[in-house]
């Protein structure tokens, strides 16, 4: 039984150490495969003077994550906390923003109720889609570079914890969630 218990629990760890393998990987061919076009932008991005409105009255809530394309357009991760007084005289903007070099607003896309909880960071791929997840469950979203969501992986607001919520004992036994001790 033991033997069992100990069989379960190393597979069980290695397939967590492949998922995370897999996730560096991405992440890492990711920078290599735009090193080059990362030098370029620092040295071709202006930043634009003066402030371009947001259409329609929308409010920005904290920016979590800011990543450039490889057309030099910024897109922001914008996290969902207006406050009251805000949201008498605004509405809250999508949770993802594009921006083109001059500092127009070209795209913006994301439902508030499929991202996750509680947006936070990005990256764009080798082939221009854009990459996303968050703090508060275990997902992690692709998105095209127009903004159709293309592959999630996790569900939303579920973790795997001893009673599915982030106040829950961790127990890192999934095989298709993703959840981080907190610090």
């Amino acid at each position: 039984m033991m033997l069992r218990m100990r069989g379960k629990m190393k597979k069980g760890i290695v397939r967590f150490a492949k998922i995370w393998f897999c996730i560096g990987l991405v992440a890492a061919l990711g920078i290599v495969g735009r090193r080059g076009h990362r030098t370029a932008v620092r040295n071709s991005l202006s930043i634009p003077t003066g402030r371009k409105p947001l259409p329609e009255k929308w409010v920005i809530g904290q920016v979590s994550g800011v990543c450039v394309d490889a057309q030099d357009h910024v897109f922001i991760v914008n996290r969902s906390d207006m406050t009251d007084k805000e949201a008498e005289v605004a509405e809250q903007a999508p949770p993802y923003i594009e921006f083109d070099p001059d500092g127009n607003m070209v795209n913006s896309f994301g439902d508030w109720k499929v991202v996750p909880n509680i947006t936070h960071g990005c990256t764009i791929d080798y082939e221009n889609n854009f990459w996303t997840a968050g703090n508060g469950d275990g997902i992690i979203q692709k998105y095209s570079h127009d903004g159709k969501l293309l592959m999630q992986i996790g569900e939303r607001g579920v973790v795997d914890t001893s009673d599915g919520t982030l106040k829950g004992r961790a127990l890192n036994s999934s095989h298709s969630q993703f959840y981080i001790l907190p610090i």
